[in-house]
């Protein structure tokens, strides 16, 4: 993803799974690490995390994903009708592929901020040809919303209860009104993990890293 180069490869999630432990074991391959995660870096952070409990000093996270029960859970009106487009193959392919809707849309639709015509051309850039997105499309039909897909939702069951029973240190930035991360859910989530420090950063959405550095 990103400035990465462009592989012949599915882009799911199992797959990101295995090129992420191997960057983790050839540039860290020893010693405790804090993950600093977001979105579907929080879904592969936390199952590395879970598979190599005894690596792992601390999470830093924010906008994270779990199973998701049902749609509702997973996303509301407008944007569960987007995301469930995308998760038709026809349709999807279309939106993300062809009218390259994940920059040109959802990008803005996770910000609180304009952004800067610079900013946002780096964010598109990787992805200016058509062939290169096919990991815009790939992630939204990964994410595990009623038992689907089954590989990574039995996965991300695995890592979600594990998270909430582990000691580990952890920091969990929140924002009104989130997008994956309602101010409800995230005070379930204060009330419910442990040994965690909640930061609220005010106004947001998804992108809270930008939200985080303008605040």
């Amino acid at each position: 993803m990103g400035a990465s180069s462009k592989l012949s490869i599915s882009y799911r999630f199992v797959e990101h799974a295995q090129y992420l432990g191997g960057f983790i074991d050839k540039v860290i391959p020893e010693g405790k690490v804090i993950l600093v995660i977001q979105d579907w870096g929080s879904a592969l952070g936390f199952d590395w995390a879970f598979r190599h409990q005894d690596r792992v000093a601390g999470l830093v996270f924010m906008e994270f994903i779990r199973p998701f029960p049902t749609w509702d859970d997973a996303a509301q009106g407008k944007a569960q009708e987007t995301f469930r487009a995308f998760r038709d193959e026809a349709t999807g392919r279309k939106l993300i592929i062809e009218q390259n809707a994940f920059i040109d849309v959802m990008l803005d639709r996770g910000l609180v901020r304009k952004l800067t015509t610079e900013e946002k051309a780096y964010y598109a850039k990787p992805y200016e040809n058509p062939a290169h997105r096919e990991p815009l499309f790939r992630w939204p039909n990964e994410i595990p919303i009623e038992g689907h897909p089954p590989d990574v939702y039995e996965r991300a069951s695995s890592y979600h209860e594990w998270l909430l029973e582990t000691q580990l240190p952890k920091l969990f930035f929140w924002a009104v009104s989130g997008r994956i991360v309602s101010a409800e859910k995230a005070q379930w989530y204060l009330d419910h993990l442990k040994n965690v420090k909640g930061v609220f950063v005010g106004k947001g959405t998804h992108f809270l890293q930008e939200t985080i550095l303008i605040a």
